[in-house]
């Protein structure tokens, strides 16, 4: 009888584990989807004088004529200097508290301009201007541009292609540091380490994975960001190369205590046959035991770069906090965990600026899974069974 419960008991604990967990999923993708489809500016009508020939504008057009990198010469307009009108500038061209009436009275006279550009609510839209259309793709703006800026007014910046690059830098410096320094760790515990100093490294390892990350960073923000300055010379220290090391150093226990555990486990025989055959010790670990442990080697690798694109509060405080797109490691970054952390809470609940943050977990959460599921399946099928 207590077997029989026992056993439903495990039963339900797992499938609430699995239940809990299809349910983020698809909370996420819920979330996240709208921001393919849906337009930042649904409620936004762009407008022009009537004399202007321009019908349509993209989006990078909107953008360069409200900073005024163009003039509506350059985008088949008239020779006139371009002036923008949107929800993010408008007190720029009012000199006062205005009435409603009086705000409307004021607008209809700056649609006269001849370079106007209205960006505005339809019911702030003068009836005078002639309306165009400015089209909007997600994906292509997603997955295309390399500019963030999710809240620039009137039409956003989200290209993913700064926070992803970011991560790349990131992940693959604290790779470099990873795996050459937990290979060498794991060999030098299970070939050189005396008996007695085992158990104490092992604690060691733990107390290390097991350091709150804030704690880490404030360490790498007072000790690893000025010796980075200094040593290249930089006008600051927070850049990839910085985050990345502390999330290799970090990393270190994880990727150390997987190898060491696939050496543990190769066979006794096979070693000893090797020494049989006169091989030396280093012989034995470099010709035998580390070719017979790479999938495991993969494994530990993998499983370390999802560890190290999954951080968030470590690349917030050491790594710039700068969406732009890095060209360097000593360049400021911020990875998509980070822009997730930073950004999310201020985001309006429903707005695109929060789909398009869901979106980049799904973006995420698929990148890790893809991880993982590499690792599983170039693990050795004994340590599958």
């Amino acid at each position: 009888m207590k077997d029989k419960w026992a056993k439903r008991v495990f039963q339900a604990a797992a499938g609430t584990t699995f239940l809990i967990l299809l349910g983020l999923t698809f909370f996420l993708f819920r979330e996240g989807m709208p921001a393919l489809y849906r337009s930042p500016y649904e409620e936004l009508v762009f407008a022009v004088h009537p004399a202007n020939p321009v019908q349509q504008l993209s989006t990078n057009a909107v953008r360069s004529l409200v900073r005024g990198e163009k003039s509506w010469r350059e985008l088949g307009g008239p020779d006139t200097p371009a002036v923008a009108v949107h929800l993010g500038n408008i007190e720029r061209y009012l000199s006062g508290p205005f009435l409603p009436g009086q705000l409307q009275r004021k607008l209809d006279s700056l649609a006269h301009l001849s370079g106007i550009f209205l960006a505005l609510p339809a019911s702030l839209m003068p009836g005078f201007a002639k309306r165009i259309r400015v089209p909007w793709r997600g994906g292509a703006e997603i997955f295309g541009s390399s500019r963030w800026s999710p809240t620039y007014e009137p039409v956003p910046a989200v290209g993913f292609w700064p926070l992803l690059v970011g991560s790349l830098w990131v992940g693959a410096i604290g790779l470099f540091v990873v795996v050459p320094l937990g290979i060498a760790m794991a060999i030098y515990v299970v070939e050189f380490l005396p008996a007695r100093l085992y158990y104490p490294v092992k604690v060691m390892w733990e107390v290390l994975a097991g350091l709150p990350s804030v704690v880490v960073g404030f360490w790498g923000l007072v000790i690893v960001v000025p010796w980075v300055q200094r040593l290249f010379h930089l006008s600051a220290g927070e850049t990839a190369l910085t985050a990345g090391l502390l999330l290799g150093w970090m990393t270190l226990p994880l990727m150390a205590s997987l190898v060491e555990e696939a050496l543990q486990a190769i066979p006794q025989l096979l070693y000893e046959s090797s020494y049989g055959l006169g091989a030396t010790q280093w012989q034995t670990i470099l010709r035998l035991k580390i070719p017979y442990i790479l999938p495991s080697i993969a494994t530990a690798t993998l499983l370390s770069a999802g560890r190290i694109l999954g951080e968030t509060m470590v690349v917030l405080m050491v790594s710039g906090n700068a969406p732009i797109l890095p060209l360097s490691p000593l360049d400021p970054v911020r990875t998509l965990p980070a822009t997730l952390a930073a950004e999310l809470g201020e985001a309006p609940v429903g707005s695109y600026h929060y789909h398009v943050l869901f979106l980049m977990g799904v973006f995420l959460f698929l990148l890790t899974l893809a991880l993982n599921l590499t690792a599983y399946f170039i693990r050795p099928r004994d340590e599958k069974a």
